[in-house]
């Protein structure tokens, strides 16, 4: 495995960094007073999720890795396909995290309709009241 620090290549390092740190996912999510959850086991998720967005950023943009002897071949994109697909798994498990412990859950509320419709027991067309 080599890293590949071409100018285009930092750049897109750089500008995946940037789109995360947009999602705010530099910041640590904070937890509703009322929680249950422990600071400390929400910072330590956190962390993992941020990692696992670096390395991810790191695996699609820089790493480059060839292999075989004679015939050398390279598998930049497995590395790039690994790295999606662990920049995506981060942006989910960021939203989830601050949707589940910043905003707690909304009550349900009932439904009022517009216009009320019943329907008549002998045919089924609605009837408005």
């Amino acid at each position: 495995m080599e890293f590949n620090f071409s100018l285009k290549r930092i750049l897109l390092l750089i500008g995946l960094l940037a789109v995360f740190a947009l999602l705010r996912g530099f910041e640590p999510p904070d937890l509703a007073a009322d929680s249950m959850l422990s600071s400390r086991r929400v910072t330590r998720a956190w962390f993992y999720c941020m990692l696992m967005f670096i390395s991810g950023a790191t695996c699609a943009s820089v790493v480059d890795h060839y292999v075989g002897t004679l015939d050398r071949s390279n598998i930049r994109l497995l590395y790039i396909i690994v790295g999606v697909v662990l920049m995506t798994a981060a942006s989910l498990w960021i939203r989830g995290m601050r949707s589940a412990y910043v905003n707690p859950p909304v009550e349900t509320q009932e439904m009022t309709l517009i216009m009320p419709v019943s329907f008549s027991a002998q045919d089924s067309t609605p009837v408005t009241s």
